[in-house]
């Protein structure tokens, strides 16, 4: 019993290990937390929370439509960001605690304002100098209470300096695509994955002998 025990104390400080080795997401407020029961409009040169407004006008939006990361206010306080205010804008965020060299996924939601064209909304997302990607999104079927969000994801490796931004690439409209849940995450090495498994198959191995003592004893 005591081996048993022993080996399933090193299985679980092997999964623990490995668990270390995920960061928790460094984007602050990706959720856009507030209050609002509908929306703010922020304009370039001003800010809510740690996000920047760098171009044009946003509209942070909370309880006029369905949040992609929980319940919407005043339930709740997750929201979203339509990237066209009162005209196409964008926002950014300095992005602290990652290391040069290594590996990232950068993972958020996208959806499109229903209120109005253009149908196929377009945001260009950039990190420092690693990414400039961008993404599209075809409203037809979404609504207020169901925006029908994808999840976009892109992997990239972080540089000296990294600043996060998303920028409409609409013409002028103030129905723009809309983000939420924004997240950065370490991508696992495979040696992480590696103590995982070797974990996780001594926990096994454990149940196994304990249940076949049960088994014997019978």
């Amino acid at each position: 019993m005591r081996r048993i025990c022993l080996l399933s104390a090193v299985a679980a400080a092997s999964i623990l290990a490995a668990l270390s080795a995920f960061a928790g997401n460094v984007v602050l407020d990706g959720d856009f937390n507030n209050s609002d029961p509908g929306f703010a409009t922020f304009f370039s040169g001003s800010s809510f929370g740690p996000w920047a407004v760098t171009s044009g006008s946003v509209d942070l939006v909370g309880g006029y439509w369905q949040s992609p990361s929980g319940p919407n206010p005043p339930t709740g306080t997750n929201g979203s960001v339509d990237l066209d205010g009162d005209s196409p804008g964008g926002i950014s965020q300095g992005i602290s605690g990652l290391t040069a060299g290594k590996a990232y996924t950068l993972t958020f939601w996208l959806s499109g304002n229903p209120d109005g064209p253009p149908t196929t909304k377009s945001v260009d997302v950039s990190i420092g100098s690693a990414v400039n990607d961008n993404f599209t999104y075809a409203i037809g079927t979404n609504t207020h209470a169901d925006m029908m969000y994808t999840m976009e994801s892109v992997t990239f490796t972080a540089g000296g300096a990294n600043t996060l931004s998303f920028v409409s690439q609409d013409s002028a409209s103030p129905y723009g695509p809309v983000i939420g849940g924004v997240s950065i995450l370490t991508v696992p090495e495979p040696a992480t994955w590696a103590t995982m498994l070797l974990g996780f198959a001594g926990l096994g191995f454990a149940g196994y002998r304990k249940a076949r003592r049960a088994l014997s004893a019978v």
